[in-house]
């Protein structure tokens, strides 16, 4: 059973500024979401690390795991270890792989279940989406991987059968660092794809949120049926760790989170912060597997 397929829709992007036509276009036209409860995570990490990476997402989060499986989530030959693993604030589809990952897999940040396969893959290319894996059968459904403009890279995957999974505590973040050259293409042609709303485009959001506590950068905040997602236009002068979380995941109680991830074997790779109304910090899973996790303002 391929798990690529245990992936789901998460957030995907939105418009920067949505015409009174585009609005009776999502009117007359229904979202190709499913619901943010069906947007995973994929995280690769080595098939020895895979149990200490699952077990430490559970212990900080909450949720479970199903059972590891050897499986091939790919259309070309390979073996992989496969873990998914339901929490309140999102979920993940991890791989420890045996054998090498076949390309361009590993690049792709989430699985979004779409309702109509078909309608969705033809409205990616319409939206200026490459099709770098081209559509493949699994045995449960169908699965693509598409790159957006600013070289986003996303599966988009359908159910023969539709999954049911309750709606999330939190829907998390899903953070897009991208140039400020290509924001505007990449909201407009998301927000066309997913029907999104932009919520928020700040061009002098604090800089703290990005490790340059001197500085401010644009941050534009949408949502969809999909989820939602943070778009951080910034000029790539980043210090570690910011730029390789993928998502950001919110929690009632920061510190006490903090304190159950450090028990699990979480590195705090960013200490807390206050900013843009939220106390965040970053953090590192056994792995290697980078995220964002926040609260409300200071507690």
């Amino acid at each position: 059973m391929p798990l690529t397929k245990i992936c789901a829709a998460f957030a995907i992007l939105a418009a920067a500024s949505l015409t009174f036509a585009a609005r009776d276009a999502r009117a007359q036209n229904p979202s190709l979401a499913v619901g943010p409860q069906y947007g995973t995570v994929h995280v690769y990490v080595g098939p020895g690390e895979l149990e200490h990476f699952t077990n430490s997402l559970v212990a900080t989060f909450g949720g479970s795991k199903m059972q590891a499986l050897a499986v091939t989530v790919t259309p070309t030959p390979s073996e992989t270890l496969w873990q998914a693993v339901v929490t309140p604030v999102g979920s993940f589809s991890a791989f420890g792989f045996k054998t090498p990952i076949p390309y361009p897999f590993g690049r792709e940040r989430t699985g979004y279940l779409v309702s109509d396969f078909d309608a969705a893959v033809t409205s990616a290319k319409t939206n200026h989406a490459d099709i770098v894996v081209a559509p493949f059968p699994d045995p449960i459904g169908r699965d693509v991987i598409v790159v957006w403009p600013g070289g986003v890279s996303m599966q988009l995957y359908w159910h023969n059968t539709p999954p049911h999974a309750p709606p999330l505590h939190s829907v998390p973040d899903n953070r897009v660092y991208i140039s400020p050259d290509r924001t505007d293409e990449f909201v407009r042609d998301y927000g066309a794809f997913a029907q999104a709303k932009v919520i928020s485009d700040d061009g002098n959001a604090p800089g703290i949120e990005i490790g340059q506590p001197n500085d401010s950068y644009r941050r534009v905040q949408m949502e969809s049926q999909f989820g939602k997602i943070t778009v951080l236009a910034t000029d790539g002068h980043l210090p570690y760790p910011y730029g390789h979380e993928i998502t950001g995941y919110g929690v009632d109680d920061l510190a006490d989170t903090l304190a159950k991830a450090k028990a699990a074997g979480v590195t705090v790779v960013a200490a807390p912060y206050d900013a843009g109304g939220r106390r965040a910090a970053m953090v590192q899973f056994p792995g290697g597997f980078i995220a964002e996790i926040h609260s409300g303002a200071t507690q």
